[in-house]
């Protein structure tokens, strides 16, 4: 009973200043235009024109999209966003927004639940805060898949920890239909399963700890398949992907190149910031959180610097390492520190209807 309650608080306060996070969000955009129209760019661009007309099995002859197509977008995010559009009459970017501004409320109460769990059972107050209120959480309340894929990245992680094997299944097949970085974070799931399973001799958990990555293969498959029926090409995603420049290479030599010829610098300063916190993350034990954000560091970082601040600033996970500097300060110093990264997120924010680069 007292576990049921202490979740039951847990989840009215995320709810709280979920809501509260969402319209001092909402209320930025009034002098930008309104709440769909400021918020959609780049990324939503895409994501709009699959919700209205689905995959092209063509490239785009338009001269700002020439010889460029949707097919990098995975399916699941703008598929609900469809459904929802559908169902209520709304337009595509208000569709988008009200899928992930409602996802938004289970994300923070899934982390926070996480958090409190395995984490810190005292300190989740601290971290629904910062998740809600640091300029990285833009990306949870805008037309990205950002909010969807850490959802269920939590969830992924959870059902890890848990050993609950039928919806970690489920969670892994969605979240390879969001994003095909979906295939790397199960995978490092499966791997942490399998190795706990070699510890304790117990060939049960191998094979279960085998299963998702089965599962997350074939949500892979069936979009891959979806795209050799379309175009021809079960990896166009891809080959789409290396035609703007996300090229595989290296991860030191996309550094070097932007440091080299002046561009990209934030992605530069994102790298280091992000290779201090992995290794803040494994000093502090976080061994299963910390090694998902590694695995996707060295994934995103081997085709570029670009948006490597929204890939692992963005992502819950390190929100949850982030939140580990404050376990020995005082009470006035968090408070310095929430007031900050308040104030920070209102600056983002701002920066993002202004169609800031850095941002991007």
């Amino acid at each position: 009973m007292k576990t049921i309650l202490k979740s039951n608080k847990i989840l009215f306060f995320s709810f709280v200043i979920s809501a509260l996070s969402l319209v001092i969000f909402d209320l930025e955009t009034i002098p930008f235009g309104g709440l769909t129209y400021s918020t959609c760019k780049w990324d939503c661009l895409w994501y709009r024109d699959i919700i209205l007309h689905g995959y092209q099995s063509d490239t785009y002859l338009s001269l700002r999209h020439m010889g460029f197509a949707a097919w990098p977008f995975f399916p699941l995010f703008p598929g609900l966003a469809a459904g929802i559009r559908y169902l209520t009459g709304l337009s595509a970017e208000a569709a988008a927004l009200l899928l992930n501004q409602t996802l938004f409320f289970f994300l923070v109460a899934i982390s926070a639940l996480y958090y409190r769990k395995f984490i810190d059972t005292q300190k989740y107050v601290l971290f629904i805060l910062v998740l809600c209120l640091s300029p990285f959480s833009l990306w949870y309340k805008i037309q990205y898949t950002e909010c969807i894929y850490g959802a269920l990245m939590v969830c992924i992680a959870y059902f890890t920890r848990d050993k609950k094997y039928v919806p970690l299944f489920i969670c892994s097949f969605l979240e390879t239909l969001t994003r095909p970085t979906g295939i790397l974070l199960v995978g490092t799931c499966s791997a942490y399963l399998m190795i706990e399973a070699i510890r304790t001799r117990s060939l049960n958990g191998f094979l279960n700890g085998g299963f998702p990555i089965m599962a997350a293969s074939l949500g892979l498959s069936v979009y891959m398949l979806y795209l050799y029926y379309l175009t021809g090409d079960a990896l166009a995603f891809s080959h789409m992907q290396s035609s703007w420049g996300r090229a595989f290479g290296f991860p030191g030599k996309w550094i070097i190149d932007a440091i080299t010829h002046g561009r990209r610098i934030n992605g530069v300063i994102a790298t280091f910031i992000s290779m201090f916190f992995l290794y803040y993350g494994f000093k502090k034990r976080m061994y299963l959180e910390t090694s998902i954000l590694t695995v996707t560091f060295l994934f995103a970082l081997s085709s570029g610097v670009l948006s490597l601040h929204r890939f692992i600033m963005g992502n819950p996970l390190f929100v949850m390492i982030f939140c580990r500097l404050f376990d020995n300060t005082s009470t006035k110093i968090k408070n310095y520190a929430i007031l900050v990264i308040s104030i920070l997120g209102i600056i983002a924010a701002y920066m993002w209807f202004n169609d800031s680069h850095y941002l991007f």
